[in-house]
């Protein structure tokens, strides 16, 4: 008989058919499943190479062994003919394969590919962005360290970051030069700093560092530049002077480092906000501990005392508008009830614009305080627009933007705003939780898992965002053991958790947390319960528990329906008339937003 003759009665012309089909099926089910409980390419490769390796042992046991009704025989042993109708079975398996091998492929080429494809070229279009304002700046980018303190008694490192922080505004200032802002940069403290990993955190060509002494009236300042490609010192300079030549310092130090960078300016070097040593000082003090997040009241005092001296102390009346915000509305804690303290920072703003009418920072402090007290998104997009002109990478107005646009449900303007702020403040925890939920609301859940991991970095808490990442990915079983790092908040704990154990089958327990939560008479908890109904799809308990928390006749009610209108978890009720009709009350239709947008200039 011939070879291929004896093939053919062998059937291994068969095994090779369905072998190939099935091990071409298995590897596209690999490609698309793997990515999802998070292996590596590694694990498909090594799928890919064991099939491949396979292949070999298919054919050789195809020749030698046979499949009977009796079980595997060797070829040799077999003395009657194989029957036809165990050939067409093994033709109908054969065909079977084939048909899952070409379903498989018409679904992924024609339902999932697009889908795919749109994905990636909005990922491309996103990275491109980035990586144009990137280059666009070339060479020319810096990042400004924390100054050491050297003084005797080790207690002036808020005057030596504030020195720090003087210089990074100033070298902000100039437009062809892009500036990490003080959040991220002041990360990198101490002596173990190494240069090259901080430009490539940062991404950025040079490193300003240095160090400040100061003793009674006297001060020592000493700046480095450093290339932090090679990691060279490029200039350095030791400034002596007395207290009062402060400004005057800050103004040679940037002089000298524009002219190392060699940077073409229009007009005069920036120079910085002159006032009395005493005023400077308390503004240092105020932005020391409001950076560490510390007591806000002290803050707005040491300002109030500084504003004394100097009444038009730029720096000074920004810092008080953000420091005032901490402290008002809540009357349970805060120091100013909402009135009282809107006032006060409407009238901070309004000096500021006054001295100087096109500041970015309190241009885009008018256009949050439109947005987050009046919902005013016309007056509050206008300000930003405004703001972004005046300083198209002041992170401050690029963030403020991404969040406004966030509230109007315009997702990719937020991300892209957000990720415009990141460039010049890469590790700014608020920028990157808006960043983190603008990208989960848009349904974007492994970069808003990505923004979710790097804010980690630089800030704690955001397990509850976390565990709804993973929920919303399908991931129930993390979910909840996210959540539970957070039991210490329970009314918020039982809320997520009761719709993770809806999601794992575990009726009894989400039952028990529902029955709790509703015994809770707080507003969190009407929230908490809205969302697990609306998860369950029973819409009429949803929205019981939702006018409970919203109270559609309050003055507040356009604020906090703004707050969950394009919450994910109630995508269940956005097209019921009852949602709709909530919209309109609040003044939030889609035919008032489609109009409005911020851009980045």
């Amino acid at each position: 008989m011939s070879l291929w003759g004896e093939i053919r009665r062998r059937n291994v012309h068969r095994v090779v058919i369905a072998y190939v089909a099935a091990t071409w099926l298995l590897i596209q089910v690999v490609e698309t499943l793997f990515p999802v409980f998070g292996l590596s390419d590694m694990a498909v490769r090594t799928i890919v190479i064991v099939l491949g390796i396979g292949f070999v042992p298919a054919v050789i046991l195809s020749w030698v062994f046979e499949w009977t009704p009796e079980g595997l025989q060797r070829d040799g042993e077999i003395t009657a003919p194989p029957p036809a109708a165990r050939a067409r079975r093994f033709d109908a398996a054969i065909i079977a394969m084939l048909v899952l091998a070409v379903a498989y492929f018409a679904v992924d080429k024609f339902v999932l590919d697009p889908a795919r494809d749109a994905a990636i070229e909005s990922a491309a279009e996103e990275r491109g962005r980035t990586e144009g304002i990137v280059q666009s700046y070339g060479d020319k980018s810096i990042a400004v360290l924390p100054f050491a303190d050297l003084s005797p008694n080790g207690d002036q490192a808020y005057f030596s970051d504030g020195i720090a922080e003087e210089l990074l505004n100033l070298l902000a200032k100039i437009r062809e030069l892009r500036v990490i802002s003080r959040s991220s940069s002041f990360q990198f403290r101490g002596n173990d700093i190494f240069i090259p990993d901080v430009a490539t955190e940062l991404n950025v060509t040079y490193v300003l560092e240095g160090s400040v002494r100061k003793a009674g009236n006297d001060i020592r300042v000493t700046a480095q530049l450093i290339d932090a490609r090679s990691d060279t010192h490029i200039w350095s300079e030791t400034y002596d002077r007395e207290l009062e030549d402060v400004f005057a310092i800050q103004d040679e130090i940037s002089g000298e480092i524009v002219e190392e960078l060699q940077i073409h300016l229009v007009g005069a070097r920036p120079r910085a906000d002159r006032t009395d040593p005493e005023t400077h000082a308390l503004y240092l003090q105020a932005l020391h501990l409001y950076s560490e997040e510390s007591d806000h009241e002290l803050v707005e005092e040491l300002l109030r005392q500084a504003l004394l001296h100097d009444p038009d102390y730029v720096p000074a009346l920004n810092l008080m508008v953000s420091a005032l915000y901490f402290i008002t509305g809540d009357p349970d804690w805060s120091k100013y009830s909402f009135d009282e303290g809107i006032a006060l920072m409407r009238s901070y703003v309004d000096r500021v614009l006054a001295i100087d009418p096109e500041n970015s920072h309190a241009t885009a402090h008018r256009g949050w305080m439109a947005v987050f007290y009046n919902n005013d998104f016309e007056t509050a997009t206008s300000y930003i627009n405004r703001a972004l002109t005046y300083d198209p990478h002041n992170s401050w107005a690029l963030f403020i933007g991404g969040m406004i646009s966030g509230r109007m449900g315009r997702n990719d303007d937020a991300i892209a705003l957000t990720e415009a702020a990141l460039l010049s403040d890469p590790l700014c925890s608020v920028c990157l939780y808006v960043l983190m939920h603008a990208s989960f609301n848009d349904g974007q859940f492994d970069k808003a898992l990505e923004a979710s991991e790097r804010r980690m970095r630089v800030a704690t808490g955001g397990w509850f965002t976390r565990g709804n990442i993973y929920l919303f990915k399908g991931d129930a079983h993390k979910a909840l053991e996210l959540y539970d790092n957070q039991k210490q908040n329970r009314v918020a704990w039982l809320g997520a958790s009761a719709i993770a154990l809806h999601e794992l089958g575990d009726m009894d327990a989400r039952d028990s947390a529902l029955a709790e939560l509703a015994l809770t008479d707080q507003r969190w908890a009407y929230l908490g319960l809205a969302k697990a109904h609306a998860w369950m799809g029973n819409a009429d308990e949803a929205f019981n528990w939702l006018d409970r928390y919203i109270e559609p006749e309050s003055a507040a009610f356009g604020q906090e329906f703004t707050n969950i209108l394009w919450d994910p978890f109630f995508r269940n009720l956005q097209e019921d008339p009852r949602w709709l009709a909530l919209r309109e009350k609040a003044n939030l239709g889609p035919e008032r937003l489609a109009g409005l947008e911020i851009k980045i200039p």
